[in-house]
């Protein structure tokens, strides 16, 4: 069976802290409330309104252990880029929704 970009199911996370930001990157400690693929993008707005995309690009259960998902309730380590990704301000208790790329 092949899945439409409506029907994939849509991520959802919820931000427990900031690890660190870089050009175009972001590091965030998140809880996961729906499963999260690798490859996963999120619109965000900037503190001056402007869209960033943030693609996933790698996802981390533990410090050694990468993964290709993130399933509830689980936390992992996620590291998103685009650009403007370091411009963003994510406080705890932010929820990032998203969409999964097709399996």
């Amino acid at each position: 069976m092949t899945m439409t970009p409506v029907e994939a199911p849509s991520p959802a996370v919820q931000v427990v802290q900031v690890d660190a930001t870089g050009t175009d990157l972001l590091t965030v400690i998140v809880r996961c409330l729906a499963t999260t693929r690798l490859g996963a993008r999120f619109r965000c707005t900037s503190p001056d309104g402007q869209a960033v995309d943030l693609v996933l690009t790698e996802i981390r259960r533990y410090p050694q252990v990468p993964v290709h998902e993130v399933d509830p309730p689980h936390g992992a380590r996620l590291v998103l880029t685009g650009p403007g990704a370091d411009d963003l301000h994510f406080k705890p208790g932010d929820i990032l929704r998203g969409t999964n790329p097709i399996p």
